[in-house]
């Protein structure tokens, strides 16, 4: 049986995160969780939170940048026998939506335009590999707009910062539409440890075992 953590934000990325990507490894390994996906915000905020940093970096470098969340835990991941996988919470500009997407690679996101800058969520899926997943985050949460899901493979039912009548929307929101249902913590501090996330009998090693468990509905929430 594995446990895998869907939603999770790092320090190094996230000026609302204050848990080092290192440390959430630990933490989540002595919950008991086999692994996680970081899934680092990808939106306009990190261009300014960062953007001393950023500033004169060529777009591998800004790539580079905005991985450091995810490269930190697959490093202390690797050391511990902790699966890390990469994922992105991505927010178009102009738009308070938010979509997960699950099995990135690294070498895609270099290649790729900035995703926050595209138009909207079905600009995002036309680009992105057949082998990824993108999930709509916490769709009922203040100012998010309700828009045509069918695009999306599935909608996060269960958010671990969200109250319990706003996930219970999108329950039956993604019961409506028939999509794939998800969970996650939505980690940015200590106290929001192993609130959510699925269980699987599949061992996920790879984000093509995330994917194909997610397809195959292989799972339960947590």
């Amino acid at each position: 049986m594995s446990r895998f953590e869907m939603h999770v934000h790092t320090a190094e990325c996230d000026t609302y995160a204050f848990v080092k990507a290192s440390d959430i490894v630990r933490m989540y390994r002595d919950a008991g969780y086999d692994g996680m996906v970081v899934t680092d915000h990808y939106f306009s905020l990190f261009f300014k939170w960062f953007e001393k940093e950023l500033d004169g970096l060529d777009h591998r470098g800004i790539i580079d940048r905005w991985l450091r969340g995810y490269q930190n835990a697959r490093e202390e991941g690797e050391k511990l026998g902790f699966t890390v996988l990469l994922g992105a919470e991505v927010r178009f500009d102009g738009c308070i939506n938010d979509y997960l997407i699950y099995g990135l690679e690294p070498e895609f996101l270099y290649g790729a335009p900035f995703l926050s800058r595209l138009k909207n969520v079905k600009e995002l899926i036309e680009i992105l590999p057949k082998s990824t997943c993108v999930v709509q985050a916490h769709p009922f949460r203040n100012k998010m707009t309700v828009e045509d899901p069918s695009p999306l493979f599935g909608i996060e039912v269960h958010n671990g910062g969200t109250e319990p009548f706003r996930n219970e929307m999108a329950k039956m929101y993604a019961e409506h539409y028939g999509k794939a249902m998800l969970s996650g913590s939505d980690f940015h501090k200590a106290e929001h440890l192993a609130r959510g996330g699925i269980i699987t009998e599949t061992e996920i090693k790879t984000s093509t075992d995330l994917v194909s468990v997610l397809k195959c509905g292989n799972y339960t929430l947590i």
